[in-house]
């Protein structure tokens, strides 16, 4: 038997849709093979476990905007002009894909070696930012913070805010989903003014 594109981005495409519903644990093989159309041995034929099948899963979902950010970070681009391309690049991202933090989350309980390795391989070198900041000349102007502490902020202020969507969807904006999206688009004017006051 041969394999066929097909059939495995459907396999793919069932388990993605379940284990955003359902989470990882809460998604049994036989769901998947059930929800494709398809038997359980033609399911295993194609992948061996459910591991491998999130796996798959997890790498279509960084696939969506992490090598577009390789892709800047090791351009000419100076690191200030690829904060605000990044902060765009990774919201838009969420915001098409609100699948993504649960994901990285379900990964990083069950598999955090993982995680890491396969950005890795998506060509995201921390080094290169951080050669990139600490060569910056608006630099100077102030006390130069660790770069690794930059970093943090700016992911944790992208993506936070999509991780917790359902509290901060209730809370913050009292239910209203379309008050939520817009104020996650202002995010991408916002967070490059915040972030630039911290390098400074």
């Amino acid at each position: 038997m041969t394999l066929n594109t097909e059939t495995e981005q459907k396999i793919v495409a069932s388990a993605e849709k379940l284990f955003y519903r359902k989470g990882k644990a809460g998604t049994s093989m036989q769901d998947i093979a059930d929800d494709a159309g398809i038997n359980r041995t033609l399911l295993n034929y194609y992948f061996r476990s459910k591991d491998q099948l999130f796996e798959a899963v997890f790498r279509n979902a960084m696939a969506s905007f992490v090598p577009n950010l390789a892709a800047m970070l090791n351009s000419e681009m100076s690191f200030e002009d690829y904060v605000p391309r990044m902060i765009e690049t990774v919201i838009d991202a969420m915001l098409e894909n609100p699948q993504i933090p649960i994901f990285v989350l379900q990964e990083l309980s069950s598999n955090p070696e993982r995680m890491p390795q396969i950005i890795k391989e998506m060509g995201i070198d921390s080094t290169v930012a951080e050669r990139k900041m600490k060569g910056e000349q608006w630099k100077e102007l102030g006390n130069q913070p660790d770069p690794r502490q930059f970093m943090l902020n700016l992911l944790s202020l992208c993506i936070f805010p999509f991780a917790a969507r359902p509290v901060v969807t209730e809370i913050l904006y009292n239910g209203d989903n379309d008050a939520y999206i817009e104020a996650m688009k202002q995010r991408k004017q916002l967070l490059p003014l915040l972030l630039k006051k911290f390098m400074i």
